[in-house]
């Protein structure tokens, strides 16, 4: 349900929202479930910066995010309230999607596990992983109220109606949990213009792959896709070899292995954003968008590597298109 409502010169509006995939999110108990604003407003800061049509080092961008999100110097002018309605927690194992075999293993592993690695602890005594984080239930239902100031509503909209669309909120987003659905925000367009910036960000080199299957339930929809996403990574490189993985994110460490410390603190943010939406006709569908950024070897340094970046992430695209290109 949407409302409009002005008081006081400040914009208000409600948008009552699904939970598509399981959320998590902690409090003051990390390990407990509990719904809070300052992630949905980190989430909303995050992707409008990720929206921002000029220059990332210029001031009139630092002084409009402050003035809608606040700074040091500043109180935001943003106000966002969130209100369970039928939100169910729960500490358990989520249902293992895909299984899919392990390169030089006679195992398979659950891609599902492999989307959500950090969130549960492997169990000797039961030979198994176990969940350590409790998460919100898909199909549970919030709303979120956002109040604002008439002349940021284009920023604060968009904001709040790209995270729906591409991202997500809480431990993993990028990876395809803590995804919401809001009716009124299906069929949002994508930006893709502008050049790379400092800072994850839409641009030209954008692209969003979304020729998927539709799934009867989240857990198929994501696993899709991971599994796309993976297999794409693991065709980078030679195993043991980290020379174009590194450039899409920080390589798993198995047992007897080590990853050059060059690569290990030279860590960046990963350029793809896996996604499942719940569609009009009540399916499942997953997507992967990627938004490439100019990548430096290490935080604070002049130097890039642009042009390896670019080449790994150009490979990578060609196997998710092609893995995509068998979606029905």
């Amino acid at each position: 349900m949407f409302y409009i409502t002005r008081f006081k010169d400040i914009e208000r509006r409600e948008y009552e929202c699904e939970v598509v995939t399981p959320l998590f999110l902690g409090g003051a108990d990390p390990q407990k479930a509990e719904l809070r604003v300052p992630p949905i407003k980190a989430a909303m800061r995050f992707w409008w910066r990720a929206l921002y049509d000029g220059e990332d080092t210029t001031k009139e961008m630092a002084e409009r995010e402050a003035a809608i999100f606040g700074s040091t110097d500043k109180k935001s002018t943003l106000s966002v309230t969130v209100h369970r309605l039928n939100s169910k927690t729960a500490l358990r194992d989520l249902p293992p999607g895909k299984m899919v075999p392990v390169e030089g293993k006679t195992y398979k592993t659950s891609i599902i596990n492999y989307l959500a690695y950090g969130l549960f602890e492997y169990k000797n005594a039961i030979k198994k992983n176990v969940y350590t984080k409790e998460h919100i239930e898909p199909a549970s239902r919030m709303k979120i109220i956002i109040s604002f100031l008439p002349a940021f509503e284009t920023d604060v909209l968009n904001a709040f109606k790209t995270l729906i669309t591409f991202g997500g909120i809480g431990a993993r987003s990028r990876n395809g949990f803590g995804a919401l659905c809001c009716t009124e925000f299906i069929d949002q367009k994508m930006k893709k213009a502008g050049e790379l910036k400092s800072f994850t960000s839409f641009s030209k080199e954008t692209k969003l792959f979304n020729k998927f299957n539709k799934h009867e339930n989240w857990s198929d929809a994501l696993s899709e896709v991971g599994e796309v996403y993976r297999n794409a990574r693991l065709k980078l490189d030679k195993r043991h070899s980290w020379d174009n993985r590194r450039f899409i994110a920080l390589p798993i460490e198995a047992q007897r292995e080590n990853i050059p410390e060059p690569i290990r603190h030279g860590r960046h943010a990963k350029p793809y954003f896996l996604h499942v939406n719940k569609t009009s006709d009540g399916k499942f569908q997953g997507q992967i968008l990627f938004l490439p950024y100019l990548y430096k070897a290490t935080p604070g340094d002049r130097s890039n590597q642009v042009p390896e970046y670019m080449a790994a992430c150009g490979k990578m695209n060609e196997e998710i298109e092609k893995a995509m290109g068998g979606a029905k």
